[in-house]
């Protein structure tokens, strides 16, 4: 993790200047009008109306049924109304000849009815899954006894077609692991009658959409024949078939509405209230916490505080393209090192020369008064601070402290002082603290007490959300999903793990939807859970059946099975358990295919050779303690034959060499541009001299000048040979993971079309063998389509990897165990080394890079030491995370000890401190300063003395109020304490 307090790049600059995409630049938008607007929803799909962009009215909708609805509607009315018995469902009351407008007649008529397709007219879309599900109702209807007799054994499809992280044995399987035979996920109902509930469920949900002007009748329809079918559907069913339903339902997730999370809604709510706040900002991972900011800007002015770099930098980039106007503090000694981006700049300093001629004119980065969004790291963050409160009112100030946890898990750290000062000093009375493992607001109960003790009238609110929307299953080392019930044969420890996983609602995101409907579906077909927590008893419709609701009831049954019966469940649940990835048995490390090379334990940990093919849809990041080791085990791994690895080590070896020379030259040549440069800034501005250029003559004839320019020119003809000479390596596509030739040789699986390979252009290979920092082994893993990410000195290549990262053109990133904060990179899988030893909160964190995509795909995180499971489901005691940032994050010293928790050590000192630091917050808060003429609390004047509704005495004296605090524990005689006196 780069945690360097240090000012920006050049290329840290230039990266922040690249557009963002459209989709997300409309997500970003979103996000900055739901700040005024926290219900906002919309929908980008166009009915016929809006896609013909004409007035709604009645007689027009009459029209355009009759003109491009009713035909097809007539077809599905002939061919299934008897066999269905929906006949009269099909009827509606639409006058045959409305009266419109000829210039909508003229409008309409250009539109090419051919060309208006589902995926341009919403109701197009709509009326193809109606004649889907009824083309799949119809043979239901008649094959539904030999549907009956076959069990529903056939109906895995869609659940299955996915590959399952491209495992072997996956797909047929369905991942049945329930051994409850017709309720494995996505195979419970029978064949094509689950497939139509799928359709049915599908056509419920989209008819919900917040689409503009859908056609009435069409609607009408759809409802009519959705009622004709409500007495067929089955609660049960639908729970049964809910990957298929939910998770895997492209449809779903295309045309879904654009809507805040709750948690987003929570947050703005909040910040509309004017009195101090404290906000401890609970999400999940890739739900927008980072991007929040944005929104809150439109009220406050924010200081966005982040210890990774490339966080602040992702939202700098967000930020300039809605056009917020941005500063950044990065490794600033003072306030004026802060640096405005060009959007906030209001004025220059211009340089004149003696004639008056403007030579140069730069930023002035002093005046911010235009900034919106100050970014700044932890060690800049009092800069950033006093350069903000500068322009603007510190109640009119809000700071985001993004991923306060970082460097919490250590016992000591060296942003751990830099920490503790910025919260002592801090005047901002406005702060969210977020992070998806924040800890809880009853577990800082030290630091939310410091904030109201510092900010009077302060209030401290939580806001703990689980909104997910895919599943990211955690597959253990030997291919098996790991979810709660497969953790204890001890049922006291599955209630221990289910109430933590319940105050941890986050977790539900790698709740493997599949196999937790698999357990949810036997424990109801065996009757071992009460009646009260059957389905049909707690799915009332079909708006209750969702991801997030489903697993929620896997816990409430899991955490309320008759613990006599739990040894024999486990037992059966455990006998019938299916991996997920399959070990690829049918090819040896060396490439050869074999029939079966026997039972193995471990398996896809060939990431480059035979079990590449599980990693599907997107790169892969593998966390690592020694990435040194893991890059060295995958080029052994790989089998490239010794002469192929000696011919790139040749060529990369002679490109080292060509470095070293390209390196002298571009030293030379930089010395001899700063020499010109120097002299020509020295040159004569004036109207005579510039004449006399003009007229071939010359004022001071500079004789060396001419040669120095020849001499860079030849420099620079050197330079161009160099680096014509550097040799592209590159290695044949069978050492390159996922390509063809590579699938070829180490798949055992024919027809595979998501498993996913890298693509790195030429240029970019070129780029990298010019480096001279760089690890030769580096070299060859980026052939591979491998990048590594950890502390180093070659700054360029960070940044080329960065940029292939944020493409997805590698195949897998190595990276160290810091690396796992605020990556916005998009990431399908995850691997964690056994030689990873991480706290709890961290090892969620880990999980979190994984699954980022609003898309839905394949997505694993896989354990490479099973151990890591119980820091994830099992409750972690005396965190180091909450006990630092309690000691940290407050004002006064405090330390922790197992006898008595958290003590205040040196009280006398401590209340000094807190006292002063209430003073400073307060005049900064009321734009005073402190000086020699402030009022005195006299001891002969009379007074008058009441009581506060915080509890302190408030005395008044003629024109001066002055406030003071009740101490418990004191030495003054009356048991007060006198705070600085301000004006009435």
């Amino acid at each position: 993790m780069d945690l360097k307090q240090q000012k920006l790049g050049k290329s840290e600059w230039e990266s922040i200047e690249v557009p963002v995409d459209d989709d997300e630049k409309e997500i970003l938008s979103l996000i900055v009008k739901g700040y005024s607007d926290v219900n906002i929803r919309y929908n980008k799909s166009n009915s016929l109306f809006s896609y013909l962009k004409i007035d709604y009215n009645e007689s027009m909708e009459d029209y355009l049924y009759n003109q491009y609805f009713s035909g097809r509607i007539g077809e599905l009315r002939e061919k299934y109304g008897e066999v269905l018995q929906i006949v009269e469902m099909f009827s509606v009351a639409v006058k045959s000849k409305p009266v419109i407008k000829k210039a909508d007649l003229f409008r309409i008529e250009k539109n090419d009815i051919k060309k208006m397709t589902a995926s341009l007219i919403y109701e197009h879309l709509l009326i193809d899954i109606l004649e889907e599900m009824l083309s799949l109702k119809a043979p239901s209807i008649s094959s539904s006894k030999k549907s009956k007799k076959n069990g529903g054994s056939g109906s895995g499809s869609r659940g299955s077609g996915s590959s399952g992280s491209g495992s072997s044995g996956s797909g047929s399987s369905g991942s049945g692991s329930s051994g409850s035979g017709s309720s494995g996920s996505g195979s419970s109902g029978s064949g094509v009658g689950g497939k139509w509930l799928v359709k049915y469920f599908t056509l419920y949900k989209l008819l919900k959409n917040n689409i503009q002007h859908i056609n009435k009748y069409i609607r009408i329809i759809i409802e009519k024949i959705l009622s004709k079918f409500e007495d067929e559907i089955d609660m049960t069913e639908f729970i049964a078939n809910s990957v298929d339903c939910i998770e895997k339902n492209l449809l779903l997730l295309k045309y879904s509405d654009m809507l805040l999370y709750e948690h987003q809604k929570q947050l703005f709510t909040l910040m509309r209230k004017p009195e101090p706040k404290l906000v401890l900002y609970i999400a999940p991972t890739g739900t927008g916490k980072t991007l929040s900011p944005l929104a809150i800007s439109e009220q406050y002015k924010v200081i966005f505080v982040c210890a990774v770099r490339h966080v602040g930098l992702a939202l700098a980039r967000a930020a300039i393209s809605v056009n917020k106007k941005i500063a950044f503090a990065f490794g600033c000694g003072s306030a004026a090192d802060v640096r405005l981006h060009y959007f906030s700049v209001k004025d220059y300093i211009i340089n004149r020369n003696r004639h008056g001629e403007i030579i140069y004119k730069k930023v002035d980065n002093s005046v911010g008064d235009k900034v919106e969004i100050m970014i700044c790291d932890v060690k800049s963050y009092l800069p950033a601070m006093y350069y903000m409160t500068a322009f603007n009112p510190s109640e009119k100030i809000v700071t985001y402290w993004d991923e306060p946890t970082i460097t919490m898990d250590y016992e000591n750290h060296d942003l751990h002082e830099t920490i503790k000062n910025n919260w002592r000093e801090n005047i901002i009375p406005n702060m969210v603290l977020s992070s998806a493992t924040l800890p809880k607001l009853h577990e800082l109960a030290e630091t939310c007490a410091d904030f109201r003790r510092k900010f009077r009238g302060s209030e401290v609110h939580a806001i703990s959300s689980n909104d997910n929307k895919k599943t990211i299953p955690i597959l253990n080392k030997n291919g098996y999903v790991v979810l709660p019930h497969y953790l204890s044969a001890d049922y006291n420890e599955i209630l221990r793990i289910v109430a933590h996983c319940e105050q941890n609602l986050t977790l539900l995101r790698y709740f493997d939807l599949r196999e937790v409907v698999d357990f949810i579906m036997f424990l109801d077909k065996n009757s071992h859970v009460a009646a009260s927590l059957k389905i049909g008893r707690n799915f009332a419709s079909l708006d209750d059946i969702t991801m997030q609701n489903i697993k929620i009831h896997y816990l409430k049954v899991l955490g309320r099975i008759d613990p006599m019966k739990w040894t024999a469940i486990y037992s059966e649940i455990m006998a019938t358990r299916q991996k997920r990835v399959n070990p690829n048995i049918h090819v040896d490390n060396k490439g050869n295919r074999v029939s079966d090379i026997g039972v193995t334990d471990e398996c896809a940990i060939f990431v480059t050779t035979k079990d590449a093919y599980t990693l599907t849809d997107g790169p892969t990041l593998f966390l690592a303690t020694d990435v040194e080791k893991i890059a060295r085990f995958c080029i052994q791994q790989a089998n490239i034959p010794a002469l192929v690895m000696e011919d790139i080590v040749t060529k990369i070896n002679f490109n080292n060499k060509v470095n070293k020379q390209i390196a002298i030259l571009s030293h030379t040549l930089e010395d001899l541009i700063e020499s010109k440069s120097n002299k020509d800034s020295c040159a004569d501005n004036s109207k005579e001299a510039k004449g006399m250029i003009k007229s071939g003559g010359s004022k001071t004839k500079d004789i060396g000048s001419n040669d120095k320019d020849k001499e860079i020119l030849k420099i620079n003809e050197e330079l161009d040979g160099l680096r014509l000479m550097v040799k592209s390596a590159e290695l044949n596509e069978t050492f390159i993971p996922n390509s063809q030739l590579h699938l070829r040789k180490w798949s055992a699986i024919t027809g595979i079309t998501n498993a996913f390979t890298c693509d790195i252009d030429e240029q970019t290979i070129i780029d990298i063998m010019l480096l001279e920092d760089v690890n030769d082994s580096w070299k060859i893993l980026l052939l591979m389509g491998i990048g590594i990410f950890t502390n180093h000195k070659s700054i360029a290549y960070t940044e080329i990897m960065k940029k292939l990262a944020d493409h997805q053109r590698l195949y897998m990133i190595i990276a160290d165990g810091d690396y796992i904060y605020g990556t916005n990179y998009q990431f399908c899988h995850g691997y964690i080394s056994k030689d990873m030893t991480l706290t709890q909160e961290k090892a969620i964190q880990s999980l979190g890079r994984i699954g980022r995509n609003h898309i839905q795909k394949d997505y694993s995180v896989r354990l490479r030491d099973d151990e890591q499971a119980r820091k994830i489901f099992w409750p972690e005691p005396n965190k180091p995370e909450v006990r630092n940032m309690n000691i940290l994050f407050n004002c006064r010293n405090i330390i922790w000890t197992d006898e008595k928790g958290f003590v205040a050590i040196d009280e006398n000192a401590d209340d000094d401190d807190t006292d002063a630091a209430d003073s400073d917050a307060d005049n900064a808060t009321n734009g005073l300063e402190e000086d020699d003429d402030e009022p005195k609390l006299e001891e002969d004047v009379v007074v008058e003395e009441s009581e506060d509704d915080d509890g302190s005495i408030v005395i008044v004296n003629n024109e001066e109020t002055i406030v003071v605090d009740w101490l418990d524990d004191t030495n003054s005689e009356d048991g007060i304490q006198i705070c600085p006196a301000y004006e009435n």
